[in-house]
């Protein structure tokens, strides 16, 4: 199952670290993915917008 899944993430984000912490507490580990950096508006690249067509990502500083 993990190899039929695809994360992006950004570090700094809350709402990433989330499902990260599931899928491994439930045994999904090894599970393909891919850091976006947001200062370089990676969010907002072409691959990212194919499944999030708004681009939207929560950032929250720690």
């Amino acid at each position: 199952m993990a190899e039929n899944m695809f994360l992006f993430w950004g570090s700094g984000s809350i709402p990433c670290w989330k499902p990260m912490i599931v899928l491994e507490e439930k045994g999904f580990g090894g599970y393909k993915n891919k850091l976006i950096t947001f200062s370089n508006k990676e969010h907002k690249g072409e691959d990212v917008l194919k499944l999030n067509p708004r681009g939207q990502v929560r950032r929250y500083s720690v």
